[in-house]
Formats: structure tokens, C-alpha cells, sequence
């Protein structure tokens, strides 16, 4: 709340001209446009900014600078409101059975998946990961929009068999956990040979590193990919229509 109420750019590269990710469909998604739940985020969100900085998962020492200071606050690490409005409608329009998120962070971007399919009167959001405080966190967050929500306090890759989740009808995958183009891309790899159907695969900060760039164009030539979406120089979206 409280940002300027403009659409961000949106560049689209189709490969079939039936894909649902059109030009005309997401010049419409991006346009702002209120909803319902908006000012419940948005105090949750200020709350949980609130808490200050905490600690980021062990794992992650691997992949943080010399220098990190290993705690994050949730500003630092949140979805803007700007492309929560986007995963609202985004959610509203495809009308996915479910949202798999990878990376819960503190929750806020998945209340904007929430409140998209709690307005949709169906699916639900199957969230990963493995920092226990800030899933806690997170828990308390989702639960004040929806409860069609599964958090599993673990890694994608490690979770998401027992998650069960349905990949054989429409859905949507957000793939926001550690920002490193081979993690990314692997975790690309295991969604992909098990969709069934038309999904949307979100990749958020493409352009955080060069290898993450790198990376969402190599998927973006996967088999089954019609059309790529990019947001501004932040968000990338591919949708795929699998076996």
C-alpha cells in the first residue's frame, strides 16, 4: 500500500499463438487494480517488517558473502506489492488447482497467492521452506488470508515428494528460494518432467546475478514452453503445456 499505482513493463515472447500468456492477457494482469484481503497484507507485512532483522537458514552459508551479516529482515526479502497485485490476478485469471512456492520466506508473498485463490473459492498453496523460525512466522501470516495453504518446513527438494503434490492439473509454480542459476535451474528440472496440463513457472529476480538470467533463458527453451513473460528487469514467467 501506498505505491504508485502503475503498471510495471511487461515484455512477451510467444511461441503458439493460443498460449494464454498473450500480450492483451498480460497487459491486463499487470494493470493495478484493488482486491480483496489488499490492507490485511499490507498490515501484516508492516508487522512483520516490524520484528527486525532474524537469522537466515544454516544452508544458506554456502551461498551468503564473508561479510553477510546472516539475518534478513522481511522488507529485504518480501514481494513488492506492486507484483503481489500481479500474483492476484495472475491467480484470479488462470484459476490454478494448486500454487507450489519455493521459498516462504515470511510469508508475504504467499498471502498474495492466497488471497487470489481464496477469492477463486478454490486450490490451494503447497509452500517450502526450511528455516523453522521464519516458517513459524510465515504460518501465522498465511493463515490470516486462507487456510488453503500446506507449509512444509523443509527444502523443496527434499519435501516435495512427501507434499504430494497434484501436478496433473493446472497450476502455477514460484520458484523465489536461493537465488544461484544451478539451484534454480535444478529445481526447474524437477518440476518440469512431472507437469501434466498448463502451468505457469514464476522465477523471481531473473536479473539478480548473471547466472540467473542465464538460466531462466535456458528453461525458457525447454520442451513444451509456448510463451515467455518478463517484468520489468525482476520477473520472469514461462508457461508450459506438458504431456
Amino acid at each position: 500500500m501506498g505505491e504508485p499505482a502503475q503498471a510495471p513493463l511487461a515484455m512477451v515472447r510467444r511461441r503458439r499463438d493460443a498460449a494464454f500468456l498473450s500480450e492483451e492477457v498480460v497487459a491486463e494482469l499487470i494493470r493495478p487494480r484493488p482486491f480483496a484481503k489488499e490492507r490485511l497484507i499490507a498490515e501484516r507485512a508492516r508487522l512483520t517488517q516490524e520484528m527486525g532483522p532474524l537469522d537466515l537458514w544454516e544452508g544458506y552459508r554456502d551461498f551468503a558473502a564473508p561479510d553477510d551479516s546472516f539475518k534478513r529482515s522481511s522488507n529485504s526479502v518480501r514481494t513488492s506489492h506492486k507484483y503481489g497485485r500481479f500474483y492476484v490476478q495472475l491467480v484470479r485469471r488462470f484459476r490454478p488447482w494448486t500454487v507450489v512456492e519455493i521459498g516462504t520466506a515470511f510469508g508475504v508473498s504467499g498471502m498474495y497467492w492466497l488471497a487470489g485463490l481464496a477469492a477463486n473459492r478454490r486450490g490451494r498453496l503447497i509452500t517450502f521452506d526450511p528455516n523453522r523460525q521464519w516458517q513459524e512466522i510465515a504460518r501465522a501470516n498465511l493463515a490470516a488470508i486462507s487456510p488453503r495453504f500446506t507449509a512444509v518446513a523443509d527444502t523443496f527438494e527434499a519435501g516435495f515428494e512427501a507434499a504430494k503434490i497434484r501436478f496433473g492439473r493446472p497450476g502455477i509454480a514460484f520458484i523465489d528460494g536461493i537465488h544461484v542459476g544451478e539451484i534454480v535451474k535444478a529445481q526447474a528440472e524437477l518440476l518440469l518432467p512431472r507437469l501434466a496440463g498448463r502451468w505457469i513457472l514464476v522465477f523471481d529476480d531473473i536479473r539478480f546475478n548473471p547466472g540467473m538470467y542465464r538460466c531462466f533463458r535456458e528453461i525458457e527453451q525447454a520442451e513444451g514452453v509456448v510463451s515467455a513473460v518478463e517484468i520489468e528487469s525482476r520477473v520472469g514467467i514461462l508457461e508450459v503445456e506438458a504431456g
